[in-house]
C-alpha cells in the first residue's frame, strides 16, 4: 500500500519476495500440472496439436511459447500454436474490447479446425476472459481436451463449462494492483514452459538434457549442435562438426552415423 514512498531497494526487495512465492504456489498444483502434460503428450502422439488461447499478457506468453518450439525441438509451426485476442496487432498493442468478445475466441478455434485430437488450453489470469471463454467452448463443443489456467482459486465454473483440467494456483494480489504482467504472467511463462519442454522429452526429442532436435539455423546454433554430438558421440569438435555436415546438420542423423561405425 505504501509502494510510492518505498526507496528503490526496499521495493525491489519487496518485488523479488513477491517473484519467490511463485513456485512454492505452482507445486501446490502438481498433480494437475503433470494430468496437463500427459494430456498434450497423448495429443502428439496421436498426431494433435496444443493451441494456447488468450488476451493481453497471457496471450503474448502463449504467442511466446508456441513460437519458441520449433527452433527448440524442430516441431511443424502448427503442432504448438497460440491465438491471441485481437490478432497479430495484439502482440505490440493494447486492443481495446478484443478480450471481452465470447464469439471471437469461438470463431479462433473454428478456424484452426481444432479437433478431438487437440488440446486447447485458454491462459487467464482472473478466469473469466470472455474471448478465452469462447474458446474454450468451442473446443469442447469438438470434443478437443481443454485445460484453463488461471490465478483464481475462488472461480466457480459451472458443469457445462468445465474444462477438463483446472489449473488455479493462488498467487495472492499483485504488487501492483491489477498488473497481472507480474506474479501471474511469472507463473503462466513457467507453466507453459513445463508443459512444452516435459511433452517434448517424452515424445523423444531430448537425449539427456540436450536438445538434439533443434534447428541450426545460425553460427551460434551450429556451434551448440556440434557440442551436442561431441558431448553424445564422445568425439573432438572438428569430428562431430563434420559428421553434421554429412548428415545435413541433423544431430539425431549424425549420432546415428557415428554410432553405427
Amino acid at each position: 500500500m505504501k509502494l510510492h514512498k518505498m526507496s528503490v531497494a526496499v521495493a525491489l526487495r519487496l518485488m523479488l519476495s513477491e517473484e519467490a512465492l511463485v513456485p512454492k504456489q505452482l507445486l501446490k498444483e502438481t498433480r494437475q500440472i503433470k494430468q496437463a502434460v500427459r494430456m498434450i503428450v497423448r495429443a502428439f502422439r496421436r498426431g494433435g496439436r496444443l493451441c494456447y488461447v488468450g488476451a493481453g499478457t497471457s496471450g503474448r506468453l502463449g504467442v511466446l511459447d508456441a513460437s519458441e518450439c520449433p527452433p527448440t525441438f524442430s516441431t511443424p509451426p502448427d503442432m504448438v500454436q497460440a491465438i491471441i485476442a485481437g490478432g497479430a496487432a495484439a502482440l505490440t498493442t493494447s486492443i481495446e474490447g478484443a478480450e471481452d468478445d465470447f464469439l471471437a475466441g469461438a470463431r479462433a478455434v473454428e478456424f484452426r479446425r481444432i479437433t478431438s485430437r487437440d488440446v486447447v488450453v485458454g491462459i487467464a489470469a482472473s478466469g473469466t476472459t470472455p474471448f478465452v471463454w469462447g474458446a474454450l467452448s468451442e473446443a469442447k463443443r469438438r470434443r478437443a481436451n481443454t485445460v484453463l489456467l488461471c490465478f483464481n482459486p475462488f472461480l466457480r465454473i459451472p458443469r457445462a463449462r468445465q474444462p477438463d483440467i483446472l489449473i488455479a494456483p493462488d498467487l495472492g494480489p499483485e504488487l501492483l494492483t491489477g498488473s497481472t504482467r507480474l506474479k501471474a504472467g511469472t507463473a503462466t511463462k513457467l507453466v507453459l514452459n513445463i508443459f512444452t519442454t516435459l511433452a517434448m522429452v517424452q515424445i523423444g526429442k531430448v537425449i539427456s538434457n540436450l536438445m538434439v532436435d533443434l534447428q541450426p539455423a545460425n553460427t551460434k546454433l551450429k556451434d551448440r549442435a556440434t557440442r551436442i554430438v561431441q558431448e553424445l558421440a564422445k568425439l573432438n569438435y572438428k569430428d562431430a562438426r563434420g559428421a553434421l555436415e554429412q548428415s545435413g546438420w541433423s544431430i539425431k542423423k549424425a549420432v546415428k552415423r557415428l554410432s553405427g561405425k
